[in-house]
């Protein structure tokens, strides 16, 4: 066997080995464990006792047996049987004891079944309810795939998350998660929504590690980090531990698609040192649309209306044919003109996981055997920007591969007065 293969068979081996010691330390299987070695012991007893249990009677002479009298519990099959009938409280009855010792182990039995019943019922309502507790708190561990998780708590939370999911309509409720120390008050109001309903929650925080795990964040798509209003402290606290949540959940999945975000500006070059590919500066867009208010210019509307998810008119990005990669800009103008409503604005560079983008770009910038080159390519490496917006470059601006176009697409329907 190859050394590949032998690891890859142990570490087989070892996971079912896991989840055979997981399976068996669990209150049911012992409980299954413990009701058959009593039924089987039943069995066994009262074979023993009723195999010999044979009356006779004479008929002409002759001295055969007596089925009325006799026992019908010959075998052990016969007895595991009885033993599992009598016990469920079924009494197909089949089978039965005849004499006396055989007949009291039967009532034995019986009372055994009641119980068992009674056990086993309680039991499975007791796991309904600690599921129903824990989903209820926040303290379920999730097994979803591909889910949308958003971390942190906002005052108007049932507004931002109708956004989201306006937004984003690949993802349903069931398949977003969010995770915050908001109170489970909050949490059941929001849920009241019937359109938050089936909306995952898990109560903790999100910079530890067992909580994300809970949250199952190796199997996301996405994550959001807000800037949580539920932190006790100043702009600085906040910012501090959006930075930290985004350096704990590169370190478990790199590939996970990040957004973050921000109140102070300062904090925005540790985010990108952490490969955060995407980074909202909330702050600092209040103050340029306050700076674009105040010059009379009516863009502050034009922005309003642009991001508004609600409206006709949408600025947007989308993936580029592969066709266009590597042709001009004014190429794919034209592709994007000849479409009903959809004006291409710009560029969006280094889209997807900046991670990735990174390690493409090395293995790239390392092909050239000339040192100097090789430098050259290593500082233009290191000075790549994950979405790097490129509003309205010139006609022959080189498309690059993993970008996105920018375009403004629908328009508004006619307002009311």
């Amino acid at each position: 066997m190859r050394p590949l293969e032998y690891l890859r068979t142990r570490r087989e081996k070892r996971s079912v080995r896991h989840i055979l010691g997981k399976i068996a330390r669990t209150t049911v299987f012992k409980l299954v464990v413990t009701s058959l070695a009593v039924l089987v012991s039943f069995a066994l007893i009262v074979v023993i006792i009723e195999k010999n249990h044979v009356s006779y009677t004479y008929i002409e002479g002759r001295r055969v047996e007596d089925p009325a009298n006799s026992s019908n519990i010959r075998t052990f099959g016969d007895s595991i049987w009885w033993a599992f009938v009598t016990s469920t409280t079924v009494g197909y009855g089949d089978y039965y004891p005849k004499s006396t010792a055989g007949r009291f182990a039967g009532v034995l039995l019986m009372f055994f079944g009641v119980s068992l019943v009674g056990v086993i019922t309680g039991n499975i309502a007791s796991w309904l309810v600690s599921k129903q507790l824990k989903e209820g708190r926040g303290l379920k561990e999730l097994r979803l795939k591909n889910h949308f998780i958003i971390c942190g708590w906002k005052r108007e939370m049932g507004e931002v998350l109708s956004g989201i999911m306006d937004r984003n309509r690949d993802f349903t409720a069931s398949g977003i998660v969010l995770i915050n120390s908001a109170e489970q008050q909050e949490i059941e109001n929001l849920k009241a929504d019937k359109k938050f309903s089936e909306i995952n929650f898990i109560h903790g925080d999100y910079i530890d590690e067992r909580v994300l795990k809970r949250a199952n964040l190796k199997g996301a798509s996405r994550v959001l980090i807000l800037a949580d209003v539920l932190v006790k402290g100043s702009v600085q606290e906040v910012d501090s531990r959006t930075v930290m949540s985004i350096i704990t959940i590169k370190s478990i999945s790199k590939s996970i698609y990040t957004a973050a975000e921000l109140l102070d500006a300062k904090f925005e070059r540790y985010l990108r040192f952490s490969n955060c590919d995407e980074i909202i500066l909330s702050t600092q867009y209040n103050r340029s649309l306050i700076a674009n208010a105040s010059a009379g210019s009516g863009v502050s509307h034009v922005i309003s209306e642009l991001l508004d998810v609600h409206t006709g008119a949408t600025i947007n990005t989308l993936e580029i044919p592969d066709s266009f990669v590597g042709r001009a800009f004014g190429d794919l103008f034209d592709h994007y003109l000849s479409k009903d409503r959809t004006i291409l604005i710009g560029l969006l560079e280094n889209t997807g996981n900046f991670f990735q983008r990174k390690k493409e770009a090395i293995r790239e910038a390392q092909k050239t055997p000339d040192i100097s080159t090789l430098v050259d390519n290593l500082k233009t490496v290191k000075s790549l920007v994950a979405n790097l917006p490129m509003i309205n470059p010139r006609t022959d601006y080189i498309i690059k591969k993993y970008s996105r176009a920018i375009i403004i697409e629908g328009s508004s329907a006619e307002k009311p007065a």
